[in-house]
């Protein structure tokens, strides 16, 4: 019976520690697959970080190559020039008639700001007003706003005497309404007579 007692109790024994090897085994397996989770959560998350700085960053290059492509837009360049050109280059019989020629350039605010500063009514003496040339430089505010700072040379003639050519600085805000652009704000920033040296 001791015998006996002392076989199971080795056999118990040699079970238990069966099992705690088992169980510290099983303990470091579960370990490690925990530390390999963790690594591959962190990874993953750094991978979703860098996925996210180089969506930013295409988006941020997109943005800046097409706003780079306004700034440098001869067809938005024609247009400062061909409205400048239609709006400032006048005679008497021209004189009114010239807003009707860019009225879906122009937001109506403007139109207006434009008409008030003059005369609606064509003058009887004989006079002109001739664009003589332009430069235009164009900075982007974001895709469908730009700004242009316009040089502007005309020359003026009442009763064919010419007057000297005068430069004229303006500010221009224009949008674009349905693929179109519109000058949405004109401003006259300063008039000058320019400096001729001998």
């Amino acid at each position: 019976m001791i015998k006996l007692l002392g076989a199971i109790l080795g056999i118990s024994l040699l079970a238990n520690v069966l099992l705690g090897f088992m169980y510290a085994g099983q303990r470091t397996i579960v370990s490690e697959a925990s530390e390999k989770h963790k690594q591959s959560e962190a990874a993953l998350a750094q991978l979703k970080s860098k996925a996210k700085q180089n969506k930013e960053s295409l988006t941020n290059y997109k943005e800046n190559s097409a706003m780079y492509e306004m700034e440098h837009s001869e067809d938005i360049k024609r247009f400062v020039k061909d409205t400048f050109t239609t709006l400032f280059t006048y005679d008497n019989k021209t004189y009114t008639s010239r807003f009707d020629q860019v009225k879906n350039l122009l937001a109506d605010s403007v139109i207006s700001k434009l008409q008030a500063s003059g005369e609606m009514e064509s003058p009887q003496i004989d006079f002109s007003n001739t664009v003589k040339s332009l430069e235009v430089y164009l900075t982007a505010i974001d895709m469908e706003k730009v700004k242009a700072l316009v040089n502007m040379e005309t020359e003026y003639s009442v009763n064919g005497s010419k007057f000297p050519r005068k430069n004229q600085m303006y500010e221009v805000t224009f949008v674009q309404e349905k693929n179109v652009w519109i000058i949405d704000k004109l401003e006259l920033m300063g008039a000058f007579e320019p400096i001729e040296e001998n």
